[in-house]
């Protein structure tokens, strides 16, 4: 029977979400001409996009447990929300931060030179990519959850694939904002 339940719950979503993965793929290849303008920034678009779903997936599963535990009860305002909250965001701000960090000594082996001022362009991009799409997710997880929860749909089974889709489309274009930001104001 919970097999059942599961494909039941998730095999009409899966095939909505393999078009937001083409849509992800439609960003990232309209992302050419910052790709070729900011060298190196290639190397950080998988551990950031990668990294978002993680963080944000993680988040849903603690919810949906908070929630079937009675925890919950207040979505962002009660405790348990603000402690998972702030825990995400640390995260995000963490991993964000280190992935420009790590880009430089394996700039050494890139086959393009990557200067000074593209680090610290491609370090704020990271920061300000990581912190934007990690609020964004933060509410639609909260969203997710709480809707799931509404229409006696298990979280699990919702959130994890729809938040991987839509946070690698939303820090996709994110990034793209803020390359071509930094760009402008520092290149």
């Amino acid at each position: 029977m919970e097999k059942k339940r599961v494909v039941k719950e998730t095999l009409p979503l899966l095939f909505l979400l393999v078009l937001g993965g083409a849509l992800a793929g439609s960003v990232l290849a309209n992302m050419e001409s910052v790709l070729r303008k900011i060298p190196g920034l290639i190397v950080i678009v998988p551990a950031v996009i990668g990294m978002r779903g993680n963080i944000s997936t993680t988040l849903s599963s603690r919810l949906g447990s908070a929630y079937h535990l009675g925890m919950l009860e207040r979505g962002l305002t009660s405790e348990v929300g603000k402690e998972n909250i702030k825990a995400s965001l640390a995260l995000s701000l963490f991993t964000s931060a280190l992935f420009p960090v790590l880009l430089y000594p394996l700039s050494f082996f890139l086959p393009f030179e990557v200067s000074s001022r593209v680090i610290v362009t491609i370090f704020l991009v990271s920061i300000t990519t990581g912190m934007s799409s990690a609020i964004i997710l933060i509410i639609l997880t909260f969203s997710i959850v709480s809707t799931s929860l509404k229409f006696g749909l298990d979280p699990d089974n919702i959130s994890g694939p729809v938040l991987t889709t839509v946070g690698d489309v939303f820090t996709l274009l994110i990034m793209f904002g803020y390359a071509n930001l930094f760009w402008w104001l520092i290149l």
